[in-house]
């Protein structure tokens, strides 16, 4: 059990955890990532090449674990695992106008990419930053019907892309 859980669709399982950040651990990671944002990029998993991916027009850093430990420790928590099962933390930041199109979260088998070493990733958790009044909203196309969740301050979700 973790506070603030509720389930937003079953089969597959799309789950909510209210308040999972506190508004200072959002402002710090915003602080933690501003400096070190790059376009997003993507690997191809059969050459192992890295590009800009078109389809992802926001920016992002990678934060190391060792500087986030009150984060760390509530995925571990809530994922009830070690935290060299983590996959490395990412900020993506969105301007304005900025998207991820359509995708899935998925592997279509063991691979080295995000920290993972001829593995795949079993669980997705997204935290939102910040709240904002339009956009920012987070789209299940694949269900039916489709699930939108928006941007609240310090809530996470959890989705399993395998699912």
């Amino acid at each position: 059990e973790y506070p603030g859980v509720s389930t937003l669709h079953s089969d597959p399982d799309v789950i909510r955890v209210d308040q999972f950040l506190t508004s200072d651990e959002c402002h710090r990671l915003i602080e933690k990532a501003r400096p070190h944002l790059m376009p997003c990029v993507t690997k191809d998993p059969q050459t192992g090449e890295v590009f800009p991916n078109p389809d992802r027009t926001s920016t992002n850093a990678n934060i190391p674990q060792n500087e986030i430990p009150s984060i760390v420790e509530k995925l571990t928590k809530l994922c009830d695992c070690r935290e060299d099962r983590l996959e490395i933390v990412q900020v993506l930041h969105y301007e304005e106008g900025q998207e991820f199109l359509p995708h899935t979260d998925g592997f279509s088998g063991p691979t080295t990419a995000c920290g993972f070493e001829q593995s795949g990733r079993l669980v997705t958790i997204f935290c939102y930053l910040n709240t904002v009044v339009s956009g920012g909203t987070t789209r299940f196309t694949r269900l039916g019907p489709p699930l939108e969740v928006g941007p609240k301050e310090g809530m996470a979700v959890l989705h399993f892309p395998t699912s």
